[in-house]
């Protein structure tokens, strides 16, 4: 289904913005000083790890007891067990190249985040740790992130850490640097967003790292749960404004934005930032803004986000903001546009562990966007959301088109499974070709038969998806004592990132069960679709010559279409059928398609295929060779 209704553009006279903020550089951070591993003691007790901001109590309980009585009321005993056979793969193909179990971070969740260098190095962050692998997956390097503002154990003249988490790790293929994003502090007087740029080519080596204000607005509030992109020039990451000493219901002032000035980090100068605040739609503040990932390069001047209503039961509302320009440019400004999703999403039931009782949940927090990614006009973005039929927890996948146009399109598809539970996807383009939608997607599974673990799938060109691939199969529930039986916690977000100069490939981390603990997978994926690497363009034809039976006609629109043509006879040939023309007639939605012209009674020869628009406009002239 396809809407492109309700569409209104917000101008930004409400949005306030603070242009060209200076922070200067805090220090350099050498990763070679300080202790393999140095964590305070006391916080390396396992701890719970903030709720993402916005969290409704009062709902998770309701969608919860709704699916509770839904399953008593219906025969599950004879579904699928724990150990059940792995998930066929489809023909897409996409296979685990290797894998790298991680040991648990302190706290949980674990909040799992990764980047992979041009060099085969990876990094993968976890509440407070970061990890630094060589190409075969061995750890060469742990440290804090602590280490990065208190190395040494020097704590003066810094405020004493108390709590770090929700780090974010990114990396610029063009500089071959790495920067990590991460919190600290859950109160106004304590709190401050820790970034660090590292060396060029190797993260080894010295990082600039900067202290962001974590209270911006300088009252009693802090900012919580960072969601991280960047262009070719610059860093974003968004934060929600909480006030101090409130429930996460209660708690939720405003969300924001920051905008940094990637140059300075790498050069380790002061710091020039943008910071946008005051986000409202009919004088509401919008909520939890998720920053959008330009791709398959992060290229671009420009940047987009996406915030829905995540907190709501059933909704259907997206909104599109964008940044206009550079920090550097001086005239950075922020669009906001409302549209309505086709398929409503809503506020996701808790995810189910292997129990008869029934009492082990594991939290979905809410219908956030949770990722997206960009390439020209077109956005695709997840979330979390409930499958209104089964009360499951599953994942929307949504695609906006024509993004910079007055009238955008939204397409958006359920992922669903008959036994699964869902949480937290991350997802990339499984292409480097900046017109191929293809995407990779990363997420965290669990039900009754099967243990907490963590797989994939694969979206091609096409919109068609494959099975689901489990890439670490859980061995135990997630049983942290100190947290309630129905409100154990499996992740706040996972990570996913192709390996820039190796086409195919990616390396994602997801959570999962393992000895009552949450322990956390990397895997290194081989994306092996045969069409991948073939170009995108507004209608092609191939083979040529064809000599299976089959031409495929590739049609990639930005809005419903309809297409006719016909194959001409231009040389002495003749055509099998009674007409010396063939007649191509089929309609489409918005995407990239595949439409299958059978020619075994066209004879042997040189022919001419001619497709037109609904307007009968001619858009493609080719001479074809049937074999």
């Amino acid at each position: 289904m396809i809407f492109s209704i309700e569409i209104s553009a917000q101008t930004a006279s409400g949005i306030k913005i603070e242009r060209d903020i200076k922070t200067p550089l805090l220090h350099k951070f050498d990763p070679m000083t300080v202790p393999d591993v140095w964590i305070n003691i006391a916080s390396e007790e396992t701890e719970e790890m903030p709720l993402p901001s916005g969290i409704d109590e009062q709902l998770r309980k309701k969608v919860d007891a709704a699916r509770m009585q839904k399953l008593k009321n219906n025969n599950i005993s004879n579904r699928k067990i724990i150990d059940a056979p792995p998930t066929p793969q489809s023909d897409f193909n996409p296979s685990l190249i290797k894998g790298t179990d991680v040991n648990p971070g302190s706290g949980t969740p674990n909040d799992n985040h990764i980047a992979v260098a041009n060099d085969g190095k990876f990094i993968g962050v976890m509440n407070t740790v970061i990890r630094i692998f060589n190409d075969t997956g061995k750890p060469i390097k742990t440290w804090s992130l602590e280490n990065f503002i208190i190395p040494n154990k020097k704590i003066n003249p810094f405020t004493p850490l108390t709590r770090t988490f929700d780090p974010r790790v990114v990396y610029d293929p063009y500089e071959e640097r790495l920067t990590v994003v991460y919190m600290h502090g859950d109160y106004d007087k304590t709190r401050f967003i820790v970034v660090g740029f590292s060396s060029p080519g190797d993260p080894l080596k010295p990082w600039n790292v900067y202290k962001i204000p974590g209270n911006p607005l300088l009252d009693s509030a802090w900012s919580d749960y960072p969601i991280v992109a960047h262009n070719k020039e610059d860093l974003f990451f968004t934060l929600n404004i909480l006030g101090n000493g409130t429930t996460w219901e209660e708690g939720f002032r405003e969300a924001i934005i920051w905008q940094l000035r990637k140059e300075d980090g790498y050069k380790g100068d002061t710091m020039h930032q943008n910071f946008f605040h005051n986000i409202k739609y009919n004088n509401k503040p919008v909520r939890s803004i998720c920053a959008i990932q330009n791709g398959p390069m992060p290229n671009g001047t420009d940047n987009y986000f996406i915030s829905v209503r995540p907190i709501d039961e059933q909704n259907d509302t997206v909104f599109l903001h964008r940044i206009t320009n550079t920090q550097k440019s001086g005239v950075a400004n922020i669009e906001m546009k409302l549209l309505r999703t086709p398929e409503t999403y809503g506020f996701p039931s808790s995810a189910l562990q292997p129990d008869t009782g029934m009492r082990f949940k594991l939290r979905t927090n809410d219908c956030r966007v949770l990722c997206g990614i960009r390439s020209g006009n077109q956005i695709q973005f997840m979330q979390n959301s409930m499958n209104f039929k089964t009360l499951q927890a599953h994942l929307m996948h949504s695609t906006i088109y024509n993004a910079n146009s007055v009238t955008p399109i939204i397409q958006s598809k359920l992922y669903t499974d008959d036994t699964l539970d869902f949480g937290y996807p991350a997802l990339a383009y499984a292409s480097m070709n900046e017109n191929d939608p293809s995407v990779i997607i990363t997420s965290v599974y669990s039900s009754l038969f099967h243990y907490p673990g963590v797989g994939m799938l694969y979206r091609n060109r096409y919109g068609e998806y494959s099975k689901y691939i489990k890439l670490k199969k859980g061995s135990s529930v997630i049983n942290y004592t100190y947290i309630k039986k129905d409100e154990q916690r499996w992740g706040d977000y996972e990570g996913i990132q192709a390996k820039y100069n190796e086409p195919g490939v990616f390396y994602c981390v997801g959570s999962y069960g393992k000895l009552n603990d949450m322990y956390a997978y990397i895997s290194r994926i081989k994306i092996n679709d045969k069409f991948i690497k073939q170009p995108i363009e507004s209608v092609r034809v191939f083979p040529i010559p064809s000599n299976d039976g089959i031409l495929n006609i590739e049609v990639s629109a930005t809005q419903n279409a309809v297409y006719h043509g016909e194959i001409y006879n231009i040389t002495a040939q003749t055509i099998s059928s009674a007409s010396n023309h063939n007649k191509i007639d089929f309609a489409v939605e918005a995407g990239t398609h595949l439409y299958q012209l059978h020619t075994h009674n066209l004879s042997p020869g040189i022919y001419q295929i001619q497709i037109l628009n609904n307007l009968n406009k001619i858009i493609l002239t080719k001479k074809i060779q049937i074999q």
